[in-house]
């Protein structure tokens, strides 16, 4: 929170605490002491690489994992000695007295992770605003990182259902170097200046120019750009001043990098599986405004034809063929387009879209036998009418015979 957690008045009207910014020699002898101590209560406790060329810091942030059985927050309090703490999910702020400084503190922020999260989020956190920097370069190649791991982004699903489109790759650090073409060796070493580290990221197999230059500013990358400075000085200082850089001769596509990613990680199965399930939803959706565009009817009997077709039709090998009971509810509903290219023995997964011959042989089974279906749905209905209407008969002259023996014993 850039030391500002304890700006404002405590929750019992305390008055804000004095949280000066601290000098490198001073961060780094406090960083030490807590590292220390954290490590005492957690399983890990470590601190994100820095900036390059940071002058002074207004908080030590902290990522911790594992904490020891049954620690609380007042633990945690009582451990770092602090004067007040503050929770924010699974953050927590603590104001540590400065040693030295009478009436100062230090803001020490600890983030907690989930088991096993805390190596993705060490370096998805470090160097302040690396992370920005690496994600507008590689997002309109289909590649995007996020608090899970390194993910790849179906585009044919992305504008439609933009969770449901992310195939995850990776959440180890090193693989996801290697697969970006950037230097993990010199990442662990650690840069000098945001010069060098400019220039690192620039040297990445995908990296290119004309990504940067050529992209699409949404509001979250002008706010970006207002608020981060490291991510303002690359795109709006550095790239313009290395001219050279980020030139390919043959640039990478993203279906070069989808195909790439999918061999690197092993994806092609997953992969294959959704574009298979987004085709046949997307068939679906047709077929079945063709189906309501062949019946000679209007809403509301439309509908009720068109839920008849739904729970009344099974097929047989590819073939409609009308049920001896209505399929109620969703679960387990068949998917016509699925179901129609069944071929006796097997689906092609590997064609995108039913053939027309298939399509047009449901279509004239759905004129030749709707009618059936409807009347089928209709006697259904019917039939469950009434027997609720039995029941509620029952159930009333259960009610007037215990009301009439009721007054009799009275």
């Amino acid at each position: 929170m850039g030391g500002l957690a304890f700006s404002t008045p405590g929750p019992n009207g305390d008055p804000p605490l004095h949280v000066p910014r601290l000098t490198t020699d001073v961060y780094n002898e406090l960083k030490a002491k807590y590292t220390t101590l954290l490590q005492q209560i957690y399983r890990i406790a470590a601190v994100p690489h820095e900036a390059p060329g940071k002058l002074d810091h207004g908080d030590i942030d902290f990522l911790v994992e594992g904490p020891q059985d049954g620690l609380a927050d007042d633990d945690v309090v009582k451990h770092l000695n602090a004067k007040r703490h503050i929770k924010n999910g699974p953050t927590r702020s603590y104001a540590v007295p400065l040693p030295h400084q009478e009436d100062s503190y230090v803001q020490v922020d600890i983030h907690i992770c989930p088991d096993g999260h805390l190596k993705w989020d060490f370096f998805m956190n470090s160097y302040s605003d690396l992370w920005q920097i690496i994600g507008v370069a590689h997002r309109s190649l289909g590649i995007t990182a996020n608090d899970k791991g390194l993910n790849l982004r179906v585009q044919e699903l992305e504008g439609v259902n933009r969770k449901a489109s992310m195939i995850f790759l990776t959440d180890d650090p090193v693989r996801t170097m290697q697969f970006l073409g950037l230097d993990d060796a010199k990442y662990n070493l650690g840069f000098q200046d945001e010069d060098e580290l400019f220039a690192w990221v620039s040297r990445g197999r995908f990296f290119n120019r004309d990504i940067l230059e050529e992209r699409t500013e949404k509001a979250n990358d002008r706010r970006r750009v207002n608020m981060r400075g490291m991510y303002r000085r690359f795109l709006q200082e550095w790239v313009p001043s290395h001219p050279a850089t980020g030139i390919q001769s043959s640039a990478w596509t993203r279906e070069e990098v989808l195909s790439e990613a999918l061999a690197t990680f092993g994806k092609r199965a997953e992969y294959d599986a959704i574009i298979y399930d987004f085709h046949t939803q997307e068939n679906e959706i047709t077929l079945w405004k063709r189906i309501a565009q062949i019946l000679p009817l209007k809403d509301p009997s439309l509908s009720v034809a068109l839920r008849a077709l739904k729970r009344w039709v099974r097929f047989d090998d590819g073939h409609p063929v009308l049920r001896s009971s209505a399929q109620l509810g969703h679960e387990g509903r068949l998917v016509w387009s699925a179901e129609m290219r069944r071929d006796k023995s097997k689906i092609d997964k590997d064609n995108d879209n039913h053939s027309g011959g298939d399509e047009e042989r449901i279509l004239k089974w759905v004129e030749a036998h709707w009618e059936e279906a409807k009347a089928l749905e209709k006697k259904r209905v019917g039939a469950e009418k009434s027997a609720r209407a039995v029941k509620k008969n029952c159930l009333e002259s259960n009610i007037t015979a215990e009301e009439s023996r009721s007054e009799t014993k009275g």
